[in-house]
C-alpha cells in the first residue's frame, strides 16, 4: 500500500473550523484559533475557530465544551470540486434526541444570493460522528469557476432544554479538471482514485472518495482524521445527512 507523501497532507489537512454558541447574547466562544467566529449574523464572512477542550457533559450543549461541531475542510477553508452536487463532511458532536431541532444547511453565491431553492432542514444523526451531506441532485448545478459560502446550523439543548444555535461556514468552488486528470482517473482502480484528486487539491473528491474505500485504505483514513483528532472515530459508520 502506497501512503500519500507527507508533504501533500500537511498542505491539505488542518484544524480548519470551529463553532459559535449563541442564543441571543454570546454564551461562549470555542477556539483553539486566534480567528474569533462572531456569534448571531449567519450571513457573516468570518471564519470559525478551532477546537477547545472543557467541562461536563450533561446536555447536548454541555457536551460541546469539549467535543464540538467541525467541518472537514482543508487549511484554506475554501474546498474545490469538480462535481455539479458535492459532499459535504461534518462531525456531529451529539445524537439526535426526541427534542433536537433540524439542522440546517444554506448555500449563497458571492453576491449573498440563496442558491438553494429554500435552506435544507436535515435530521440528526442517531449517533454522533462523522456525517456526509450530499447536495440534492434536484437543486442548481454549481458553475465552474463560481465560490459559494455555506453555512451548517445546528441548535444544540442545554440542562433546560432551551436550544443554542452553532454553525460552521466556509467555501466551496467548483472546478473543471485538466485533460490529464481525467485521463488518469480512467486509468486508475476505483479505490485509488483519491490520490488523484488529493494530488490536484481537489478536496471535495478526494474525501468522499477515500471515505468510500476507507475499509482497504485504513491508514489512510485514520491520517486524513487525525489532525481533527477524530481517530476514534476512524472505525465508526458514516452518517448520513438527508433533508
Amino acid at each position: 500500500m502506497i501512503e500519500l507523501k507527507s508533504k501533500l497532507w500537511r498542505q491539505l489537512i488542518t484544524i480548519c473550523t470551529m463553532t459559535t454558541v449563541f442564543s441571543g447574547s454570546l454564551l461562549s466562544v470555542i477556539s483553539l484559533s486566534p480567528t474569533v467566529a462572531r456569534a448571531g449574523d449567519i450571513n457573516s464572512e468570518a471564519r470559525p475557530p478551532g477546537r477547545s477542550n472543557g467541562g461536563g457533559n450533561r446536555s447536548q450543549c454541555s457536551e460541546l465544551q469539549n467535543d464540538n461541531l467541525m467541518a472537514l475542510v482543508p487549511d484554506n477553508n475554501e474546498i474545490l470540486t469538480t462535481k455539479e452536487h458535492p459532499d459535504f463532511w461534518f462531525y456531529i458532536p451529539f445524537a439526535k434526541s426526541p427534542d433536537s431541532l433540524p439542522a440546517t444547511f444554506r448555500l449563497l453565491d458571492e453576491e449573498k444570493n440563496s442558491v438553494l431553492s429554500q435552506p435544507l432542514k436535515l435530521s440528526l444523526p442517531e449517533k454522533k460522528g462523522i456525517a456526509k451531506l450530499s447536495l440534492p441532485s434536484t437543486e442548481k448545478p454549481l458553475v465552474v469557476g463560481k465560490r459559494y459560502h455555506w453555512y451548517f446550523n445546528i441548535a444544540c439543548l442545554d440542562d433546560q432544554g432551551s436550544s443554542s444555535n452553532i454553525f460552521v461556514d466556509g467555501w466551496i468552488k467548483r472546478v473543471e479538471p485538466n485533460s490529464t486528470l481525467v485521463e488518469r482517473l480512467k486509468q486508475t482502480k476505483p479505490q485509488d482514485k483519491y490520490r488523484l484528486y488529493a494530488e490536484n487539491n481537489i478536496w471535495a473528491e478526494a474525501i468522499s472518495e477515500l471515505a468510500e474505500y476507507r475499509n482497504i485504505h485504513q491508514q489512510e483514513w485514520v491520517k486524513m482524521l487525525s489532525p481533527y483528532k477524530l481517530e476514534k472515530a476512524a472505525s465508526e459508520p458514516i452518517s448520513e445527512l438527508k433533508p
